[in-house]
């Protein structure tokens, strides 16, 4: 199988296209298992403890997903490609001919169920970047009928993923760089914030959050994580970044209250805010803001976070401060000179984002910031 250069042009450019938002990420996949003739093409992000920030393919199912995951199949125990895939070299392609045994596949309940389940028995597949704690893959994905991967197919496979693999680079450093633009707006107010990814490392934090982790302060970063100077407290703020990190829904971002302790028994107040997901996105853009209670107490630093958090333009920020100050919506329209249509328009808009369903829900959500 041979694929011209101007095709072979256009699966490269909907990768890079990808990586700047300006088409999906399985769009891209499509179009690299159809040039090499596979059934499906995979990206896929691994973490530490068999985790996996984002799984992405094109031409499978969604039970395709929830299957993998019933079956642990971020594990290398359980999954041979996936063992393989953590054990290569960046961009060394290697194919499910050249590992997996006749035996393993008789015997390996991956193999046998899940793969037979979905008739996907062949992969090629090449690691894209390997980090410390984290790894990128590439695959294709072949059923029965495709069969193990020609020598053509695989060169054409060869020769994509390192533009992939630029690729994926250019959008891990734009996502790096929004948490530190992030941070950056947040230290304008003098705001203690931690700027957290969806796996809860700190990938930037403001000045005023860089006192909490000093000597006498009480947080600690271990490992790039936050920690604290007892194991409940850690726990606790470790399950609330979790839950924060995980969040999947549009709109109404998870938001949870943690008090932590220091060395000197002085409690200190944080909020664990999520930040709306952008499509697509791989688990290194700024997903969780951890705010020192008390940081935030001016109006101006309240609003900035509600933009920040929440994704309010600067007049839904200013419409949820009047409401929660028990502000009517016919007040408000006075006070910002506004229709009232364009004011109850903005209010819905507020209540969406927050996940809140009336004006005292509002209050309790905004005071928790104050």
């Amino acid at each position: 199988m041979k694929i011209n250069e101007e095709r072979w042009l256009a699966v490269v450019d909907q990768f890079h296209a990808a990586a700047m938002g300006e088409s999906g990420w399985v769009d891209s996949l499509s179009a690299l298992a159809l040039a090499t003739g596979s059934r499906a093409g995979e990206l896929i992000g691994l973490g530490s403890a068999h985790t996996i920030p984002f799984h992405w393919f094109s031409g499978l199912e969604q039970e395709w997903f929830d299957d993998f995951l019933a079956y642990d199949g971020g594990n290398p125990a359980v999954n041979p490609f996936i063992r393989v895939g953590s054990q290569c070299a960046p961009l060394q392609v290697r194919s499910s001919e050249e590992f997996v045994t006749k035996e393993e596949r008789r015997s390996n309940p991956f193999l046998t169920e899940h793969l037979a389940r979905f008739d996907a028995p062949y992969i090629c597949l090449t690691p894209l970047v390997k980090d410390p704690g984290s790894l990128v893959g590439l695959a294709v994905i072949r059923s029965s009928s495709d069969g193990e991967i020609t020598p053509e197919q695989r060169a054409i496979f060869t020769s994509i993923a390192p533009h992939v693999r630029s690729a994926v680079r250019a959008q891990t450093i734009l996502e790096n760089q929004g948490a530190q633009l992030m941070a950056g707006t947040l230290e304008a107010l003098s705001m203690a914030v931690f700027v957290c990814d969806s796996s809860g490392r700190v990938r930037s934090l403001t000045p005023n959050a860089e006192i909490l982790v000093g000597r006498s302060g009480p947080l600690r970063l271990k490992g790039g994580t936050l920690t604290t100077s007892n194991q409940v407290d850690t726990r606790a703020l470790a399950d609330a970044i979790r839950a924060a990190g995980r969040e999947l829904r549009p709109g109404a971002p998870h938001s949870a209250t943690v008090l932590v302790r220091g060395l000197n028994g002085e409690p200190t107040v944080l909020e664990v805010i999520a930040v709306p997901r952008r499509e697509n996105a791989f688990s290194f853009e700024p997903r969780v803001l951890v705010v020192a209670k008390g940081s935030a107490t001016e109006t101006s630093s309240v609003k900035l976070l509600l933009k920040a958090a929440y994704g309010l333009t600067d007049a839904e920020a200013l419409v949820a401060l009047a409401l929660a100050d028990g502000l009517a919506p016919e007040q408000i329209a006075a006070q910002r000179s506004a229709a009232i249509s364009t004011v109850r328009k903005q209010i819905a808009s507020v209540y969406e984002k927050l996940g809140v369903h009336r004006q005292i829900e509002l209050i309790a959500h905004i005071h928790r910031l104050r």
